[in-house]
């Protein structure tokens, strides 16, 4: 789960997570803002909070905004299994508060529980420079000290280097998730081009797609035979993705399609949008050695809807190896999910509050069983909020 408070249009969210997440809503609803949640604790862990405030815009622009002016703290925090121990019973908790004081300096605290044994749980607090751990029944006063260096800088960043039996492992199971949550936004400009042949994972923006794809076909033949085969499914003429090595003072390399009946073949560069956005979009998908959380934003964008079946099942395998969190506005797309897969958001016209979820999945199974349509349908007539008024 995933909690939001005082964010941009996220007044007050616990957005529910499963294994595939599904955000729908009308535009302003707050799917991008949810998405801004996982991006902004990210930066939190890779750099410091006044780092992640100042990418997301600075701090006025990171407060929820409403008739009375802005909020006065920011909470952010996630729920989960994360750590060895963890449960759904006994789940990991993570949360981040901050704001501003009256002389304009930044404040933070921070609270983490979670297991370090299987036994009872640990908490730890940082408020300021000071850190308090201890066992989570603990009195405050009798938990151990330590102090920080730098008030500004997450306890996430700075507290992994502990020793395990002070709870480090703990600390950086849970660095080490947020700090890996993946935003996958494909710069379609920059995934045309060649690519200077470099190991490791697709780029954040596709930049990269031609390494990684030909990465790919290299280590995991076995799973670029099934990615070419799914595109071959969706592009009709379509008979094989093969690679071109260019020279020059860094090896690079190009990718090229073969189609049937077409001597020459077509570059990258001159593919349409929806293929290279489905070739960035499985190549991610495919690879080995997932993050621990993928988002998409509008993850059909550009795509045929006969490819929306074949997209939809790739995401659920993927979800085996990494948690899904994906946005679209495509009835179509919404079609072909399960209710626990689906999360519906709205916005009070009153406030512009976000309400995510806007209705229980329970009840959207409900009203599916009792419709002759499918969730899409239903979404998109407004039987399930999540549209404009």
């Amino acid at each position: 789960m995933l909690r939001a408070k005082g964010f941009r249009s996220l007044s007050e969210v616990d957005v529910p997570l499963g294994p595939l997440t599904v955000l729908v809503g009308a535009n302003g609803s707050g799917k991008t803002n949810v998405l801004g949640v996982l991006r902004f604790l990210a930066s939190t862990v890779r750099f410091d909070l006044a780092a992640a405030i100042d990418a997301a815009g600075g701090y006025l622009y990171v407060l929820r905004q409403d008739g009375r002016g802005p909020s006065s703290r920011v909470v952010l925090g996630v729920h989960g299994i994360v750590t060895t121990h963890a449960s759904v019973g006994a789940p990991d908790e993570y949360e981040l508060k901050f704001y501003q004081s009256t002389s304009d300096q930044l404040i933070r605290e921070e609270s983490f529980v979670w297991k370090r044994t299987p036994g009872q749980g640990r908490r730890l607090t940082v408020k300021g420079t000071k850190v308090e751990f201890g066992a989570d029944d603990m009195d405050e006063g009798d938990r151990e000290t330590r102090q920080l260096a730098n008030r500004q800088t997450t306890g996430l960043a700075t507290l992994p280097d502990w020793s395990d039996e002070e709870g480090g492992e703990g600390i950086r199971l849970l660095a080490d998730f947020l700090s890996g949550i993946r935003i996958l936004e494909p710069d379609m400009q920059a995934a045309r081009r060649p690519s200077r042949i470099i190991p490791g994972p697709l780029a954040d923006d596709a930049s990269n797609l031609a390494s990684a794809l030909h990465n790919l076909s290299l280590s995991e033949p076995d799973s670029f035979a099934i990615l070419a085969n799914e595109v071959r499914a969706c592009l009709p003429g379509l008979d094989a993705i093969e690679f071109e090595l260019l020279g020059g003072s860094s090896r690079a390399v190009m990718v090229v399609l073969r189609e049937r009946g077409v001597r020459m073949p077509i570059e990258l560069a001159d593919a349409s949008f929806g293929t290279v956005r489905l070739l960035a979009l499985l190549t991610a998908l495919h690879e080995p050695n997932q993050p621990p959380f993928t988002a998409i934003e509008e993850a059909d964008h550009g795509l045929h809807p006969y490819a929306l079946d074949l997209l939809v099942e790739r995401l659920r395998a993927a979800s085996e190896h990494t948690q899904m969190l994906v946005t679209t506005h495509a009835p179509t797309f919404v079609n072909r999910l399960r209710p626990p897969e689906l999360v519906v958001c709205d916005r009070d016209p009153a406030t512009g509050a976000s309400k995510i979820p806007a209705i229980h999945s329970h009840e959207i199974a409900r009203r599916e069983k009792r419709s002759e349509y499918g969730l899409g349908e239903l979404w998109f007539a407004g039987a399930l909020g999540g549209v404009p008024n």
